[in-house]
Order: structure tokens, then sequence, then C-alpha cells
């Protein structure tokens, strides 16, 4: 044994597993509705996407995720990063890959965005604000529905359903107004 800190160090590193363990099914139903709406869908199956998202955060530091909000949260950008990472190999083969594009939800409809711009978009919004980025990846990336946001992050309703306004708003602007917006 090398010692104490050793032991620390893969205890923290095994509930880490454990918590992305329990997470995995949700990891690939979340592929799965990712994968709905892409362009990529045939390019990559939803089990494919869980797999090389799980191997990423195995290889990552996951020592500051204690909850399973959290861990989806960081799952779900791990699989769009997947995804986007996929798209550039496709266009370093071919001159004129398919832009990969992801379902941006409305009320009276789904419009679809490009996955890239989508993510600067959320990148950029965790820079002014990021528990307002946390929002939008647990309503938009993972689709939980408020109630649900609520009881993983233990947000009262009122500021999740205001930090999902906030957030919607400034990524319509940021992003363009996505004709017509959100």
């Amino acid at each position: 044994m090398s010692g104490r800190t050793s032991v620390i160090d893969s205890s923290s590193e095994r509930s880490s597993d454990a918590l992305l363990a329990a997470c995995y099914a949700d990891m690939r139903r979340v592929a799965r509705g990712i994968m709905a709406g892409d362009g990529m869908r045939n390019a990559m199956a939803p089990t494919d996407l869980a797999h090389e998202a799980a191997i990423r955060l195995i290889r990552s530091d996951l020592s500051g995720v204690n909850d399973p909000g959290h861990m989806l949260a960081i799952a779900a950008r791990s699989m769009r990063q997947v995804l986007i990472d996929e798209v550039r190999k496709a266009r370093a083969v071919k001159r004129h890959a398919p832009t990969m594009l992801t379902i941006w939800p409305r009320e009276d409809g789904d419009r679809l965005i490009d996955i890239e711009a989508l993510d600067a978009a959320l990148v950029a919004l965790a820079e002014v604000a990021e528990e307002h980025a946390r929002i939008v990846e647990l309503r938009f990336s993972l689709g939980l529905s408020v109630a649900e946001v609520v009881t993983l992050t233990g947000i009262p309703e009122r500021t999740v359903k205001r930090r999902w306004q906030a957030a919607r708003a400034w990524l319509r602007d940021h992003l363009g107004d996505l004709q017509d917006g959100a």
C-alpha cells in the first residue's frame, strides 16, 4: 500500500465511477433523444454515443461531481462534444459533410439548429451565467421537466423557470434569433 492519500483518491474515483454507472441508463435515454433529431443519426447509434461519452467521462476528473443531475449535465455536454468531433472528422474526409442539426424546442413546433453553433452558445452562456447554462443542459439536452430539474438540483421552481426563460432569451439572441426564435 502506498499510503493513506491513495486510498482516499481511489475512494473518490470509485464514487465517481459508481455515480457514472448509476446514470448510464439515463445517458442512453438522453443519447436516443439527442440522436432522434440530429442529422448524424445514421452515422452513429445512440448506444455508441453513450459509450463514447462514458469513456471520455471516465478519463476525465469527476471529483467535483456529487449528484446525478450534475453528472447527467456533464454527460450531455460530453455527448454533444462527441457528435461535434464526428462532424469534424466527416468534414476532414469529405469537403461537403452534412451539417449536424439538433432540435430547438418551442411550444408551437421544433426548429432545427446547427449543433456546433448551439455548443458555442452554451459555452459562452456558461462564461456569463454558469447556473443558467446548467439549467439549459438539464432542460434542453436531457429533456427534463422543470419539476425534475427542481428535484435534481434543489433549486426552487420559480428560480428554475426564471433561469430557463432568461437563458433561452440569451441563447436566441446569441444564435441570431434562430429565424424567429424559440
